[in-house]
């Protein structure tokens, strides 16, 4: 399995990238994930991680763009703009100067579970994955970018307060880990509990 490969349709327009406020905020949430190897690009070439935010529309949010993972600082055209998704389908409809994340749909998902979430990470770690598999932390097994992937993302909340259970570990994608939140902060402070505990183990 090659990560950054897309697996869903994607309409997009080829525009340049729409403005969006929350961009100072995204970045430097990114640039602090890059600095701790969270973001980045595997010896074979191959990026991993990306981070969204919620825009105003229901249906749109803000996400990086494919295979970015290698560049520590983005600028703006690096983030592409959602403006719909179709789950029946299995489409994205997108804009800006590239096309979004493989992971664009399962952060679709995310936002489908409850108005309130406003801010996405998928990081990869492979100290952190293992951490929470070994305490059978909230967990899709799956593959990344998938419909079976976001189809188990919905079922895990379906039941669960989502702000309770803001993290899984995606056990279908090798060191791949999910946290959201209400705002950046609060799904990054999210993660940096899961980071503690793991160093805790150690």
């Amino acid at each position: 399995m090659i990560d950054g490969v897309i697996k869903y349709h994607v309409s997009h327009t080829q525009i340049p990238s729409p403005e969006f406020t929350a961009f100072h905020d995204l970045e430097a949430l990114r640039c602090r994930l890059f600095a701790l190897g969270l973001i980045g690009e595997t010896p074979d070439g191959i990026g991993y991680g990306n981070i969204s935010f919620r825009n105003n529309g229901e249906r749109s949010f803000t996400i990086t763009a494919t295979q970015t993972g290698k560049q520590p600082h983005l600028k703006p055209n690096a983030y592409i703009h959602i403006v719909n998704y179709d789950f029946g389908t299995f489409t994205v409809f997108s804009e800006g100067e590239f096309k979004p994340s493989s992971e664009a749909l399962s952060h679709a998902m995310i936002y489908e579970i409850h108005p309130d979430i406003q801010a996405v990470i998928h990081v990869h770690s492979a100290a952190l994955w293992q951490m929470m598999i070994k305490q059978k932390i909230l967990a899709t097994t799956a593959e990344y970018g998938t419909a079976e992937m976001v189809r188990e993302i919905a079922a895990l909340y379906q039941s669960r307060n989502p702000f309770k259970y803001n993290a899984f570990v995606m056990k279908g994608h090798k060191d791949g880990i999910i946290t959201f939140g209400k705002n950046i902060k609060e799904a990054e402070l999210r993660l940096y509990h899961l980071i503690q505990e793991t160093l805790n183990q150690i």
